[in-house]
């Protein structure tokens, strides 16, 4: 048996873990990194001699444990501020702009942690990520999780959400509210085949709301069930589960739609 990536004795198992808490926040929610590389651990794929892209990359953090975990892998970041990385190849791209992400390699994984939000033109921005992936590549898409219990007491009570507050400073790095249901959407139209959908594990403090979740959650399901959309009930629960009450992030998981 194995865990992810590592044989399943106890000793290992106890190492692998340690190396997964190891791995850094950088510049998303606590443990998102880690249940990113967690999740390609499961796939069993050693992703050896494949090309490999993080953007935004921020300061090179995912890219890092993808080299620690995954150490023959073809790591490349792209970042408006890219850091010094001899590791990685590392290459300026403004987000934001319309002729961006012009890369000639072919991705078997790409990365988008945590930055749909800080940049417009979010279509194209997909739209060129699927030029560069490779037909049996994988998204990896991750965003703030705007339907928690929390974010939706805190809405009720003070007009805000937890990372969005009510009044913004212009330079405010941190700004564009996108909703799931618009982040599918937008990948579909950008021809991104969405596999899974998965919920970053919550802090332990986050269920403290527990008593609060259930009648929430219990209200939620009547309103699923009762909804016409051609989505069927077990379509919906997978997309907002029971853990989507507590969890402040997520990740989607794409593959390229055939054109």
């Amino acid at each position: 048996m194995r865990f992810g990536g590592f044989p399943c004795d106890n000793l290992s198992a106890m190492n692998a873990l340690e190396e997964l808490d190891q791995i850094p926040r950088g510049n998303t929610a606590p443990g998102v990194n880690r249940a990113i590389i967690e999740y390609l651990l499961k796939t069993g794929n050693t992703f050896a001699e494949a090309a490999v892209l993080d953007v935004p990359c921020g300061n090179c953090d995912l890219l890092d444990a993808m080299k620690r975990f995954f150490p023959d892998s073809l790591t490349f970041g792209s970042d408006i501020n890219p850091p010094d990385k001899p590791d990685h190849q590392i290459s300026k791209t403004d987000a934001s702009a319309d002729d961006r992400l012009e890369l000639d390699t072919r991705f078997k994984l790409i990365t988008c942690v945590s930055g749909v939000m800080e940049f417009d033109n979010t279509l194209n921005f997909f739209r060129s990520l699927r030029k560069c992936i490779a037909d049996d590549g994988v998204l990896i898409v991750t965003n703030d999780n705007l339907l928690s219990l929390r974010d939706r007491l805190l809405y009720f009570f003070s007009g805000r959400l937890r990372q969005y507050p009510m009044f913004v400073d212009d330079n405010a790095p941190t700004w564009k509210i996108l909703p799931l249901q618009n982040l599918l959407r937008i990948l579909g139209d950008a021809e991104f085949e969405v596999r899974e959908i998965r919920y970053v594990p919550a802090k332990w403090s986050e269920w403290l709301l527990l008593p609060a979740a259930l009648p929430i959650y219990l209200f939620q399901s009547i309103a699923f069930t009762l909804d016409k959309h051609t989505l069927s009930y077990k379509e919906k629960a997978t997309r907002y589960p029971f853990a989507s009450l507590f969890s402040r992030h997520y990740f989607i998981v794409c593959g390229p739609r055939e054109l």
